[in-house]
C-alpha cells in the first residue's frame, strides 16, 4: 500500500539527513587524516563550504517537509467539509414519515404557490411519500400534508419525475423541481467558508 504523501515527504527527509551526515563524516575523515597542518589549513575553506551546502540541503528538505504537511492537512479539512454536506444529502434522502413530510412543508411554505399543484416523485420514492403525505395512503386525498395551510389541496401523481431524491410540484403554469441534491449544492456554495470556521477554529 502506497504511504501518505506526509509519511513519504517525512522519510524522504530523514533519509537524505543521513546521507549528508555520512557524506560530511566521510569529507572531514579524509582531510584530517592527511596528517599535515598545510592540508587541513588549505582545506578547511572546502569542509566549511560542504558543511554548510549540506546544512542548506538539509533545511530544504525539512521546509519541504512542512509544506507538505500543512498541504496534506488543508486536504483533509477540504475532504471533512465536502463530506459533512455529502451526508447532510444522504440525511434527507433517507427521510421518511414525519420527518419527509416536515422538510417538505418547509420547502412548500417558502414558495409563492397556489396549493392545488400535482406532486411527482421517483418511481423508488413513491410510497415513501405516500405514506408521509396521506394517512389513508390516497394519493387524491394527502390529508398530512394539505392540514398544514388552508390553501393546500395538493395531489400525488403516480407518474414518475426525473428527481431521483427529491420531487417536482406541476401546475399547469409552471413546474418548480424541489431537488435535494440541488437544495444542498445551494446551501454549500452558500455555507461552506462557514462551516469550515466552525469545524476548525480551535486549530
Amino acid at each position: 500500500m502506497k504511504k501518505p504523501i506526509y509519511e513519504r515527504i517525512i522519510l524522504e527527509a530523514e533519509a537524505e539527513a543521513k546521507a549528508l551526515k555520512e557524506e560530511t563524516s566521510i569529507e572531514a575523515k579524509r582531510i584530517l587524516e592527511g596528517g599535515k597542518t598545510q592540508i587541513i589549513s588549505q582545506n578547511t575553506d572546502e569542509l566549511n563550504k560542504i558543511n554548510f551546502h549540506h546544512k542548506n540541503r538539509v533545511k530544504n528538505y525539512k521546509d519541504r517537509q512542512e509544506k507538505g504537511l500543512a498541504t496534506y492537512e488543508e486536504q483533509v479539512r477540504q475532504e471533512l467539509v465536502v463530506a459533512v454536506f455529502s451526508e447532510v444529502y444522504e440525511k434527507l434522502s433517507a427521510l421518511e414519515g414525519k420527518e419527509l413530510l416536515n422538510f417538505v412543508s418547509h420547502l412548500l411554505h417558502k414558495e409563492a404557490i397556489k396549493g392545488d399543484e400535482v406532486i411527482l416523485v421517483s418511481h423508488a420514492n413513491y410510497q415513501k411519500y405516500l405514506s408521509a403525505f396521506s394517512s389513508t395512503k390516497d394519493p387524491l386525498k394527502l390529508d398530512l400534508l394539505n392540514k398544514n395551510a388552508p390553501n393546500y389541496k395538493f395531489s400525488l401523481s403516480k407518474e414518475p419525475t426525473h428527481v431521483s431524491e427529491g420531487f417536482l410540484l406541476s401546475s399547469k403554469e409552471f413546474d418548480l423541481i424541489f431537488d435535494f441534491k440541488e437544495i444542498v449544492d445551494e446551501y454549500q456554495k452558500k455555507n461552506e467558508q462557514r462551516i469550515y470556521n466552525e469545524l476548525f477554529k480551535d486549530e
